[in-house]
């Protein structure tokens, strides 16, 4: 079996979630491709999976077909009760 390695500069998942919630600034929309610009480095891939983990942590929500927009919900897709953007 040979071995693969990567000399590819993508960040750690953990890293870009970070970085994602950095760069987007609260209740604007994004498109996908304006992120991955924001975000030197990172496969359309590696961005797509960061933004789904945040989508699933409610921390951003979809916007049209393609794009993203950092805003906290609730379950039922309202913004959540209290919440200040920092």
């Amino acid at each position: 079996m040979v071995g693969y390695a990567s000399h590819s500069t993508i960040a750690p998942a953990d890293t870009l979630v970070a970085t994602i919630l950095r760069v987007m600034e609260w209740n604007r929309a994004y498109e996908a491709l304006t992120l991955q610009a924001l975000c030197p480095d990172t496969s359309m891939d590696a961005l797509r999976e960061a933004l789904h983990v945040l989508w699933i942590e409610r921390r951003v929500e979809r916007v049209g077909a393609s794009g993203w927009r950092r805003q906290e919900s609730r379950w039922d897709g309202r913004p959540a009760e209290g919440f200040q953007p920092s």
